[in-house]
């Protein structure tokens, strides 16, 4: 899979956002760039920071430049690209691993994710990837997933593609937990009695073996490129389910969650406020819902500047 080699201003701001840094200013200067952002430690100190990036080597008139404003914000100046120099410096690979690990064309912050996501739902390979597309998939899903809801998602991989499991399991907090299973399908993933039967076995091995010591499932997410049903049947689906295994099941479709994604790039502070049992546990999930959670949380104040 490719990556970004070179310093870029939109993925810097992204990354460090999602670090827990708290952006005050972003500045283009010739031939580089500044953003100033502050970020609290484990014990609440708060430090201020200059981080400079530069495509190419820093001049020394750019440097003092750089200097001057760093002063100008009481910050420690970090300088990100090649080269020695007398400030602290990192190459772009490093300031990326630093914040998460690289970013690769399956981050939810490259601007191909969405698209990628979609084909890949669709069983159709996207440019630039090599592999196979429901496997890839899978890696998509469990990013989205991540992403979306800024904690921890479990997948369970290609070792345990012969046990009953399902892809994965998200649980981000105390007041959610889901299994979750992504299906690259060309003409969309039909919800068939079977389909049901095995989905039922992966929670009830779920509940059998972890029930004391997890929190209760919420749902069970189905994720596929389309579903060649209406809603009114996929919501029958879920309530049979839910009569069976006491967990409703939850259809989202890869454009869905691409949309959602897109959205939380530019409001990932709100990931952890949005009540996501009540999103989840609808029988189809609209990015509508989310939009509005999202909408809700800024108008009643409960999240600024995200």
């Amino acid at each position: 899979m490719r990556g970004t080699s070179n310093p870029d201003l939109t993925i810097a701001v992204r990354i460090l956002i999602t670090g827990g840094f708290v952006l005050q200013n972003v500045q283009r200067q010739p031939g580089y760039a500044l953003i100033s952002a502050v970020r609290s430690d484990e014990f609440g100190a708060i430090h201020h920071y200059c981080f400079a990036l530069s495509e190419s080597t820093f001049s020394q008139q750019q440097i003092e430049a750089a200097k001057i404003a760093s002063t100008h914000h009481t910050a420690q100046l970090i300088l990100v690209g090649s080269g020695v120099y007398d400030v602290p410096t990192v190459t772009w690979d490093r300031f990326v691993n630093l914040f998460g690990g690289p970013i690769f064309s399956m981050s939810p912050l490259e601007p191909e994710f969405g698209k990628n996501l979609v084909q890949l739902g669709h069983n159709q390979m996207p440019v630039g990837l090599e592999g196979r597309a429901d496997d890839l998939l899978e890696l998509y899903v469990h990013a989205a997933l991540e992403f979306t809801f800024g904690g921890r998602v479990i997948r369970y991989g290609q070792e345990r593609r012969f046990e009953a499991r399902p892809d994965g399991l998200a649980i981000p907090g105390s007041n959610f937990t889901a299994l979750y299973d992504a299906k690259a399908y060309t003409e969309g993933y039909e919800v068939t009695i079977e389909a049901i039967r095995q989905f039922s076995s992966y929670v009830n091995e779920f509940k059998s073996k972890y029930e004391a010591y997890l929190p209760r499932l919420n749902s069970f997410l189905v994720i596929s490129g389309s579903f060649p049903h209406k809603d009114e049947v996929l919501d029958r689906r879920s309530r049979d389910f839910l009569a069976v295994c006491g967990v409703p099941l939850s259809f989202i479709t890869a454009e869905t969650l691409a949309q959602i994604v897109s959205l939380l790039t530019e409001h990932t502070a709100t990931r952890r406020s949005i009540n996501w049992s009540r999103i989840f546990t609808n029988p189809v999930v609209k990015y509508q819902q989310v939009e509005s959670e999202v909408n809700v949380l800024h108008r009643d104040g409960i999240i600024r500047g995200a």
